[in-house]
Formats: C-alpha cells, sequence, structure tokens
C-alpha cells in the first residue's frame, strides 16, 4: 500500500513560531499550513478517512485517496509544504502550495507541485476537497496508477499459451530452456492517471523486448501419446510430425523405457525398413508395385537362412509381400542391391541423416554399407541396422509429404543440415503410399482398418536374447509417428498404443 512520508515543511514565518499572547489558542493551532500539514501526513496512511475527514467532502475525498493508494501499491508519497505566511483576520479562503514526491518501488521519482484550497468553517480551518491535491490533472473518478510495462518475450506452446514445466517432457523443457536462456526481456514501468479503462501515461521506461519462441509440440497429440505408453508395461515411445512442416508434435515415453529418450535411442527397425528397401528396389529397377515375387515360407540366401512368421506363397504381388511383410521376398531383393543402395535411400528418407536441432540432441540413426549376409539382413530392418524412433517418424513423414524433413522444435529456429539427401521420387513413393495403406487394409495391421486414412507399416526385430521390439510406423493426414514398444515380442503392442495414440 502507499506509505506516508512527510518532509517537514519550511518555516512559515515567526509569527507562527512565536504567536502574540493575546491570539486564542484554539486559533493558533488550526492555522492553514498546520491544517494542510496533518492532512498530507495522513492523506495515504493506513486509514484513508483520516485525511478525508479533514476536508469538506470526506466520501469524495475517501475514494479517491483509496483508489490512489491501491493503485500506486508500495510507492512511498512525500509531500514538502511551501512558505506561507497566516492569511488576514478575516479570511474565509487559503491556498497551501506543496511540491510532491513519489518513490516508485523500481526507486524511480514522480514529481509535481500542488494547491491545497482551504476553507474556514465558523472559527476552524478545514481542506476543500478536490482530486487536484492529489495530482493538478487527476479529475473525480480517476487515480494514480503505477504498473509495470511487461516485456513481451515468452517461450510459447503451439497453442499459443506460455509454456510450462509439466507441459512437454521434462527433458526436452530443461533442453530448450537451457538452450533459449531467458527470452522474456527487461520489464518496464509506468504511471500516470487511470480513468475507467483510459490511462494517460506521465512517465515511465519501456520494456526491452524479448523475444517470442513458439516450441511446435501440440498439447493434444502429446497428452495421447502419454497416455498410450503410459497404458504399456513395456517400455515404449511415440514420436509424431506434421508432415507439411516437419515440425515436431509430441515426443513421449513410458517410465519403463530407462536411459535413454526417443530422440537418440537406437534399436533394430525390424520391418519398418522395408519402407526403405522397398523404395530402393523399385528405384534400382528390380521391381514395381505390382511385379510378381516368390515368398516362401523359408529361404536360404547366401548363407543366411531366413524365415517369414508361419506363412509362404508361391508368388504374389510385390505389394501384397509388402503388406504381408515377407522377409523371404526382402532378403532376395536385398541381396540384389547395391552395397550403398538401402543407406542412400534410407538417408533420403532421414533415416541416417544428421540436423543440428534447436532444442534438442537427436541421432536418427545408422543403416550402413552392407553386401552378402549383412544386407540380406539389414534388408529386413536386423543385421547392424538401427533406427531411433525419431527417425522412423521421419521415414513416415517423408513418405507422407514427398519432400525432405527439416525436423522443428521451435518455431523460427530451423535445424541445421549437416549430411542430408533429397526425397525419394515421386515414382518411388506413389506406389509406397498404396502398399501402406494396403498394410492396414488388408495386411499386417489391418486391426486398425478401422481407422481412417490410416497407412503404415509394422515391425517386429529380434533384440537377442530370444525377445524382440515392436514397432508401428504410419501417417494419418498430417500426423506421421513411429511408435516403439522395446521387448514387446511382437508388432501387437504397438499396434495397440498407435490406436490409443490416433483415437486419444
Amino acid at each position: 500500500m502507499a506509505g506516508a512520508l512527510l518532509w517537514s515543511p519550511d518555516p512559515v514565518s515567526s509569527e507562527t513560531r512565536t504567536a502574540p499572547t493575546d491570539r486564542p489558542a484554539e486559533r493558533q493551532a488550526n492555522l492553514p499550513a498546520e491544517v494542510a500539514q496533518s492532512f498530507v501526513s495522513a492523506l495515504f496512511s493506513s486509514d484513508a478517512t483520516l485525511a478525508a475527514n479533514m476536508t469538506d467532502a470526506s466520501d469524495a475525498a475517501t475514494t479517491a485517496i483509496r483508489a490512489t493508494r491501491t493503485g500506486m501499491a508500495s510507492s512511498a508519497y512525500q509531500a514538502r509544504l511551501a512558505t506561507t505566511s497566516p492569511p488576514p483576520p478575516d479570511a474565509t479562503t487559503a491556498e497551501v502550495a506543496a511540491s510532491v514526491t513519489w518513490t516508485m518501488p523500481n526507486s524511480s521519482y514522480l514529481k509535481y507541485d500542488i494547491k491545497i484550497p482551504l476553507q474556514k468553517s465558523g472559527t476552524r480551518w478545514q481542506i476543500h476537497w478536490t482530486p487536484t491535491i492529489i495530482h493538478p490533472q487527476l479529475t473525480d473518478g480517476a487515480s494514480l496508477t503505477y504498473r509495470t510495462a511487461l516485456a513481451d518475450g515468452a517461450l510459447l506452446g503451439r497453442d499459443g499459451k506460455p509454456l510450462v514445466a509439466g507441459t512437454i517432457p521434462d527433458g526436452i523443457y530443461k533442453a530448450i530452456t537451457g538452450q533459449v536462456g531467458d527470452v522474456k526481456g527487461t520489464d518496464g514501468w509506468e504511471v500516470g492517471i487511470t480513468n475507467g479503462t483510459a490511462f494517460t501515461a506521465l512517465d515511465g521506461k519501456k520494456p526491452e523486448s524479448g523475444e517470442k519462441i513458439t516450441v511446435t509440440i501440440d498439447p493434444a497429440r502429446q497428452a495421447a501419446a502419454q497416455a498410450a505408453v503410459d497404458a504399456l508395461p513395456q517400455g515404449a515411445a511415440i514420436v509424431a510430425i506434421e508432415p507439411s512442416t516437419t515440425e515436431i508434435l509430441a515426443v513421449a515415453q513410458n517410465k519403463a523405457l530407462s536411459g535413454t529418450n526417443p530422440f537418440v535411442g537406437r534399436y533394430a527397425p525390424g520391418s519398418t525398413l522395408k519402407i526403405v528397401t522397398a523404395a530402393a528396389a523399385m528405384n534400382a529397377g528390380l521391381v514395381q508395385a505390382n511385379t510378381s515375387v516368390p515368398c516362401p515360407a523359408t529361404a536360404t540366401i547366401g548363407t543366411r537362412r531366413i524365415s517369414n512368421a508361419g506363412f509362404g506363397h508361391d508368388s504374389l504381388p510385390f505389394h501384397t509381400a509388402f503388406a504381408l511383410s515377407c522377409n523371404t521376398t526382402f532378403g532376395d531383393l536385398g541381396s540384389k542391391l547395391p552395397p550403398n543402395a538401402l543407406p542412400d535411400m534410407a538417408k533420403r528418407f532421414g533415416l541416417g541423416a544428421d540436423w543440428t536441432i534447436t532444442g534438442a540432441e537427436t541421432n536418427t540413426g545408422k543403416v550402413p554399407p552392407a553386401s552378402g549376409d549383412q544386407q540380406v539382413e539389414n534388408s529386413f530392418g536386423q543385421g547392424n541396422v538401427v533406427a531411433s524412433p525419431f527417425g522412423m517418424a521421419l521415414v513416415a513423414a517423408t513418405v507422407a509429404s514427398g519432400r525432405t524433413p527439416t525436423p522443428t522444435l521451435m518455431r523460427g529456429k530451423p535445424p541445421t543440415a549437416n549430411d542430408v539427401a533429397a526425397a525419394p521420387s515421386q515414382a518411388v513413393l506413389g506406389p509406397l503410399r498404396a502398399m501402406m495403406r494396403e498394410v492396414v487394409t488388408a495386411g499386417t495391421a489391418k486391426q486398425l482398418s478401422g481407422i481412417p486414412n490410416l497407412s503404415g507399416k509394422t515391425g517386429t526385430a529380434e533384440a537377442g536374447g530370444g525377445t524382440a521390439h515392436g514397432w508401428f510406423v504410419g501417417y494419418q493426414g498430417n500426423v506421421a509417428f513411429a511408435v516403439f514398444v522395446e521387448n514387446a515380442g511382437s508388432s501387437q503392442s504397438a499396434l495397440t498404443a498407435t490406436a490409443a495414440f490416433l483415437k486419444g
């Protein structure tokens, strides 16, 4: 609240210091300067009525004094009265000048002069109330106000609301705030006259603008992704990306997935890598979507014995082999590709590519050059191929958009491309989109066929020790994503999590 610090008034005159002995005592104690001094001493005390009762309009004075006490918050009020001679004995009005200083919370000063009118009531002087006693420009209903002029810098969520801890995963929040620091800027201040909704500034300092940064995480998508992984007992993660912009929409993992995060944790991608292998085989002219290919239940390719998940076909269209996830078909195609075909094509989907992303450390994965048995295994996502959930989400986003991804976590801060290739040709992507749609309508993900416009690819990846990770990589509309479940045994848990995420 406003405090009252009164500077002692200058001596009014020798007459006021030593009054004539024939002057009545009550008149001596009721000189205009003394009344004005008592008034300003009480003006912004804790009880507004103390000063108001010294006026001829106590109700109006109380209201005005309280309003300025509120508006000036913890500012301190000081008044120095000018030297004033006693009025003539027959005077009925008087005026005392004063210099006012407000010391505001930021130690700045507001200084101005006022005139305090008085009038005689009977034998005593009292303050004649007018709002100009508080400030020369004050009118009825107005008040002095000190307020902070807020700097407009802020860290915002995708919904435009301030981003606070707990809105996004703690690791991402700490990484972002650690990189950008204090974006708010420096607050300014202003003091002026408030009248209703109008504010007339008298003095102040403009704020020093900060930076407005929007984090691309979508709160609704993030909440749905987090709920989907939290429902699983195994370690699980979901990364979602907007294909049209490659803005990162969600990054979620449950507590069971420890020691890493979905941006950098790398695992065998299993049959989700068949997206890359199919594109490489079509790009090399080895096969097209309708080409008939063998899909035996088991096959020996080089020295590697390969099996399907309990099925086999003498011959079927390549798009069907993709939908059913035929390992023997893809192992055979992989053995015929040049050593650099898979790593080159993977990079065109963003897998194995490298970006410096503001706000996050990332690692998309690695698809090394290979030949012989190693390339056979790599062709269906085993061997020495690894991918992060983030990397596989980029693969899905590239299929959906047909453009080289530029993964972004903070708007206005695009990534720096360190090792990135051009997106695959539309001649490859067109058939691939149809094939990924068939996975959902009639293939290994047909339990999700009730979800409109969903396309994707399942994956089960041997992780050693008899365990296997589960994957589903796909897109629906303008949301591309990768779902990873650690040691799930199959892709079933990933499909369950996908349904929960998209329906959430």
